[in-house]
């Protein structure tokens, strides 16, 4: 539409867009770091009170503490491989199946994920867990 509105003469000025919907998924290096295949591992020096969260596949396993802030930062802070969009529980890509346990959300999502999943990017663990990553 904006090189159509373009096309008859419209001053690109005049012109103004707005995407909906989700953008491409990503899972970008941790902050000073690479994406170079780096193994998981806790970010965490010693046992902290309160639930673990399990990364099957990851095989790891590591204190939740509310300073990760959701778990899908944990699972970042530990290098595990996730995929995620929107981080406020609207998008869906970073749904994972939650293999045990439950968790809360904040902010609440706009739609469930499915029946024995969880939408990580917005959710918390206030028992232990095990995701699918």
């Amino acid at each position: 539409m904006t090189a159509a509105l373009g096309g008859c003469g419209l001053a690109s000025s005049r012109i103004h867009t707005e995407v909906f919907g989700a953008m491409a998924a990503t899972n970008p290096p941790r902050a000073g770091g690479t994406d170079s295949g780096t193994s998981p591992a806790s970010p965490c020096r010693h046992r902290e009170p309160g639930p673990s969260v399990s990364f099957a596949r990851s095989g790891l396993t590591v204190p939740w503490n509310p300073r990760h802030g959701t778990l899908l930062e944990l699972a970042e802070a530990c290098d595990v491989p996730v995929r995620w969009s929107c981080r406020t529980g609207v998008c869906h890509t970073c749904e994972t199946a939650l293999l045990a346990g439950h968790v809360d959300y904040s902010p609440e999502p706009v739609e469930l994920p499915a029946d024995g999943s969880a939408l990580i990017c917005c959710s918390t663990p206030p028992t232990d867990v095990v995701l699918d990553i």
